[in-house]
């Protein structure tokens, strides 16, 4: 028996019952209307909602600093605040711009010199850094694609999807078979956190994540399929206390850290390995400049 069967014929043993994937919707997001959005969002737990919330502040974050939209010599953008009940009709909101308009973004801003907090909607916040109409217009336009992006989870939600548990504990057995090889794979911590903070709040994942932790799988899969790597020595409860292991040291996303520096470090990913090195020399050197 070939040593990937091997293995994966002892999981088979252990769980038969989520040996075999269930099935997971693939087909991609879907774009929900305001008061669909709405509904759906009221019947998350708190939880939940904290989960959604911080993911639009990282991806409009990420937004703003991708398009040079949040550079100011003045103001630094410190985060957004997002109310979710926002109804105009109704009269049902929370948060307001300086100005005294009840707004669903909120957008707060430091001064660089005095520390002195502003919140700002939409309109104020471009006329604050001076931007122009198309550019205001630009950023209007982002809002609703992050909106939409999310729209995903909360259809999924709304199609009664559940975390996906099996591929997560099947994620986890190929990150224990992973310890054994002569040369380990080498895996995305950062997705291995994103979707735990999900199982912590029995929300569905992404589609784009259980896509890429299948391709994980895989990767380890094929690696393991190699001859020379050693036999597979693994018992069942040595994996259970293994998985709890790894869960309990998968550090929380990083939420302390500022907007900015995450999108920074997502777009510092995407750079091959001889291109971080130079942008990190060159940051350093920059920072080293004496200031005007």
């Amino acid at each position: 028996m070939g040593q990937v069967q091997e293995h994966l014929q002892k999981y088979k043993r252990w769980y038969p019952q989520t040996y075999q994937l269930k099935e997971y919707p693939l087909e991609g997001r879907k774009t929900l209307t305001v008061k669909n959005r709405q509904e759906i969002y009221q019947r998350l737990t708190k939880p939940q909602r904290a989960l959604i919330e911080t993911h639009k502040k990282y991806q409009m974050g990420s937004f703003f600093l991708k398009h040079h939209y949040l550079i100011d010599e003045a103001w630094q953008f410190e985060t957004v605040n997002i109310d979710e009940n926002y109804n105009r009709k109704l009269k049902r909101y929370h948060l307001f711009c300086q100005c005294g308009k009840a707004v669903k973004y909120q957008f707060v801003l430091t001064s660089k010199k005095t520390q002195e907090k502003i919140a700002l909607g939409i309109t104020h916040f471009s006329d604050h850094l001076g931007v122009s109409a198309e550019v205001a217009s630009d950023i209007k336009k982002g809002i609703n694609h992050v909106d939409m992006a999310l729209d995903e989870l909360l259809w999924l939600k709304d199609k009664k999807c559940l975390f996906p548990e099996d591929l997560w504990q099947q994620y986890l057995f190929a990150r224990y078979r992973n310890e054994q090889l002569i040369q380990p794979v080498a895996y995305n911590q950062v997705l291995a956190q994103r979707v735990l903070t999900f199982r912590e709040v029995e929300m569905p994942i992404f589609v784009a994540d259980y896509l890429a932790l299948l391709s994980e799988i895989r990767l380890i899969e094929k690696a393991s399929a190699k001859r020379e790597q050693p036999k597979f020595v693994g018992e069942k409860k040595s994996f259970e206390a293994y998985a709890l292991h790894l869960m309990s040291s998968i550090p929380e996303k990083e939420s302390h850290y500022h907007p900015s520096s995450l999108a920074l470090y997502e777009e510092w990913k995407k750079l091959t390995q001889t291109e971080q090195a130079r942008v990190l020399e060159e940051f350093q050197q920059l920072i080293q400049q004496p200031s005007c």
